[in-house]
């Protein structure tokens, strides 16, 4: 699959987001991503919230002991990147998700990727909406993070020309290291809503986020 030469021929940055769903969700104790909330699984909540706050491409890195997650993220209208192998962290989940962009989607230098980890369910289109088009406007922050209340959350928004050096990073560095090294290129955008901070790694979490979640029903029908 091409990029779609569309955007760009209108000087439209192409944003493609990668989520990687990759993890063994260790402290959930089951795989979290296929959890129901209000209709929906966590990873469906995650994709729509991206796609609708106008991401052009969505893809899903998804591990080969989840293969449950595929249907849910193609049904939900994402590319899927699957892996082979288990992945020993994010960052290097992350890393097989830019090359699928840069291998299918081709993208140029005035484009951008979000970093959207899968476990947010509560993300907010509007939060998506806001980071793209403060990129669109003024690409020379090129990391790009919602902040409330002075503190940041995700996802995170970055020009393309990073990609490479998160794919290079050794081993022993995370992404967000990468972001702390070129510092004087983040840009903090502001944010109404709490979902970007609102993550989900326990049972407890999953627990709060069914009380709160509206009209909270199972996708069985058990309510």
């Amino acid at each position: 699959m091409e990029l779609d030469a569309g955007p760009a021929r209108r000087g439209r940055a192409v944003i493609a987001a990668v989520v990687p769903a990759a993890g063994h969700s260790t402290r959930m104790g089951r795989p979290k991503l296929s959890l129901p909330l209000g209709g929906r699984t966590v990873l469906e909540h995650v994709v729509a919230a991206l796609r609708a706050g106008g991401a052009d491409h969505v893809v899903v890195v998804v591990g080969p002991h989840v293969p449950e997650l595929v249907p849910l993220a193609e049904a939900a209208g994402a590319h899927v990147c699957h892996l082979a192998e288990p992945t020993p962290d994010m960052r290097a989940t992350v890393g097989h998700g830019l090359r699928w962009i840069e291998d299918h989607l081709r993208p140029g230098p005035a484009d951008a990727w979000l970093l959207a980890p899968a476990d947010h369910p509560a993300l907010d289109p509007g939060t998506v909406r806001v980071l793209c088009e403060a990129f669109r406007r003024d690409p020379s922050r090129s990391i790009l993070v919602p902040v409330s209340a002075g503190r940041r959350g995700h996802p995170a928004l970055v020009a393309w020309r990073h990609a490479a050096g998160v794919r290079s990073l050794p081993p022993d560095r995370g992404i967000n290291a990468y972001f702390r090294e070129h510092a004087a290129e983040v840009g903090e955008v502001p944010v109404a809503t709490g979902g970007a901070f609102v993550d989900l790694d326990t049972p407890d979490d999953y627990e709060r986020l069914r009380a709160a979640w509206p009209n909270e029903t199972d996708v069985d029908g058990r309510g």
